[in-house]
């Protein structure tokens, strides 16, 4: 056995949520040991969609246009079509724009679909197995980053000041002992680090069954023509499923979800891709792999120093995308709190806030989910005459376009990935206002303590979500500078680091709401006022994790003047 290792942090697993946890953690400047037991990433695709919020934390990591670059064409519109058959009639369209008319119709976007002026991003159609290409590569080049491919934690004991980890090689079995700071668990459905932290998953379990199909198919793209979308939903008896592409091209995925009765069983997959698409075209099967809608979540997402993020805690059923940018925005709420507390600004209570705060939205997106998956099969189930040519088929065909127009949530469900907050949170300073209305179609912005800090593009072209990431920013708007000293000097004071902006633009500030505005390094805001603060150490000691916030009233005198 070769001499102990030690490490700030023990990643386990390299799927899109270790990989960009190590990404983060090495744009904060924490060293890392990132082990997976694969030795080369699964080709077969799985997650397909990358969110807003995601696609924000990618652009403060520099990634967001190799991973855009990686994914369709950036003129592809990402319209998602149902229809009886690929090739058959159209039934409905959600329209969603490309990522060049994101750049080259703002304005014309912002009337037609207000939620594009929400972010610089709308809808990324780039597939897992290309996104963890990108990240790869970029976590290889970080010096920080120590990368093993094909070895695996074999078990680990965590103690008060350290974690002890025994990793083993699987090609030799060497065996190393390692030391790290902190364990986390990336290591999907099936984690052995959930199974040593002895957590259990909880929820409505499996959903349903569904076959997932890769393929080829030189001429579809085509046949598709001018007006050729993202996704197809195939709703002919025997074919109920979705078809979507992976590069705009030639490769694409049919998911076959079968309904309740049905036997989850393809004796000829070629057979059935090409029912689905509605003609005999040439068809290559590249890879196909069976897989179980679930929603669950664990009861514990680790609170000392280990922790789980991603599949280890939460599993999901891939209708609305959730699944992998919830485990993405897992991995942005750890990092910052693992430097912080690695730096000894971060209080004790911080890493145990992460439970907190990301454990209730694992429940939340993982119900949205499974609540898009029910609504599907309803539609699935309703195929009675729908190829017929006469009156009954273009009734059955339109009652099923009247039923999709809520539809919109499961394929831009911006309220998911920007509307979520951190409620109850012992890191944030709550201000008596309540949380907008959740819709998970639309996104109203708001500085309401716990959530994201909205973006609004500024004078000089950057947009505010460009001034987070580097420790805690305090933003201030039209108000005089010895108002905020006072906040700054008490940060000094607790080594938490600080910048502070003054903003001089009415549109920005009516966005921000109050005059001062704190955000934390995940771009989420932590304490908001019109006035200085009455006790700016607390305030500090509170963001940082070093007291609790208690209740508001318990504290009001001490937060505001």
């Amino acid at each position: 056995m070769r001499p102990t290792l030690h490490v700030p942090v023990l990643v386990v697993g390299a799927g899109p949520v270790g990989l960009t946890l190590a990404t983060d953690l090495a744009w904060r400047g924490v060293n890392c040991l990132l082990v997976e037991p694969r030795t080369s990433i699964n080709p077969h695709p799985r997650a397909i969609s990358i969110g807003v919020r995601s696609m924000e934390h990618f652009r403060r990591l520099g990634l967001d246009q190799k991973v855009i670059e990686a994914g369709v064409p950036r003129e592809q519109r990402l319209d998602v079509v149902y229809v009886t058959r690929m090739l058959g009639r159209e039934i409905h369209r959600f329209p969603i724009p490309s990522i060049d008319d994101l750049v080259i119709r703002r304005d014309e976007l912002a009337s037609e679909i207000p939620e594009t002026t929400a972010s610089p991003f709308y809808k990324t159609w780039t597939a897992q197995a290309p996104l963890e290409r990108v990240l790869d590569a970029h976590v290889t080049a970080q010096a920080g980053v120590e990368f093993r491919r094909g070895w695996r934690l074999q078990s680990y004991t965590e103690l008060d000041e350290c974690v002890e980890a025994l990793l083993v090689q699987d090609t030799t079995g060497r065996q190393e002992k390692i030391v790290a700071d902190f364990l986390v668990g990336c290591d999907g459905a099936n984690s052995p680090v959930r199974e040593g932290l002895g957590v259990t998953l909880t929820g409505r379990g499996a959903l349903g069954a569904a076959l997932g199909l890769y393929f080829r198919a030189p001429g579809l793209r085509a046949r598709l023509g001018a007006k050729a979308g993202v996704m197809y939903w195939t709703l002919a008896p025997g074919c109920g499923g979705t078809i979507y592409t992976i590069d705009g091209g030639d490769e694409w995925v049919f998911n076959r979800y079968f309904s309740p009765g049905e036997k989850p069983y393809i004796d000829d997959p070629v057979a059935l891709i090409k029912a689905a698409i509605g003609e005999d075209l040439h068809v290559e099967l590249i890879s196909a792999l069976d897989w179980t809608p679930r929603q669950l979540v664990a009861g514990s997402y680790g609170a000392r120093r280990t922790f789980l993020a991603g599949d280890a805690c939460h599993l999901f059923v891939p209708t609305g995308g959730f699944g992998m940018n919830t485990g993405i925005g897992d991995a942005a709420d750890l990092a910052w709190k693992i430097e912080a507390t690695l730096a000894g600004w971060g209080g004790p209570g911080l890493m145990a806030s992460y439970d907190r705060e990301r454990r209730s939205i694992g429940i939340q997106n993982t119900l949205e989910a499974a609540d898009n998956y029910s609504r599907s099969g309803d539609i699935f189930l309703a195929v009675q005459d729908i190829e017929h040519d006469g009156e009954s088929g273009e009734r059955t065909r339109a009652s099923i376009a009247a039923a999709l127009s809520p539809k919109i949530k499961h394929f831009a469900p911006i309220g998911v990935h920007l509307g979520y907050h951190y409620d109850g949170s012992p890191i944030i300073i709550p201000d008596g206002t309540q949380p907008p209305t959740f819709n998970a179609a639309s996104y109203k912005p708001t500085t309401r303590p716990g959530h994201r800090a909205p973006h609004a593009w500024m004078k000089d072209g950057r947009s505010t979500l460009d001034l987070f990431g580097r420790g805690f920013v305090l933003l201030s708007f039209g108000d005089r500078p010895d108002n905020f000293a006072s906040l700054i000097d008490a940060a000094r004071g607790r080594g938490l680091p600080l910048t502070h902006n003054s903003i001089d633009d009415g549109v920005t500030a009516a966005t921000y709401e109050q005059k001062h505005c704190l955000v934390r390094p995940d771009g989420h805001v932590a304490w908001r006022s019109d006035h200085s603060p009455n006790d700016p150490t607390y305030i500090i000691d509170i963001v940082r994790g070093a007291v609790a916030c208690p209740d508001l009233g318990a504290h009001r005198e001490r937060v505001d003047h």
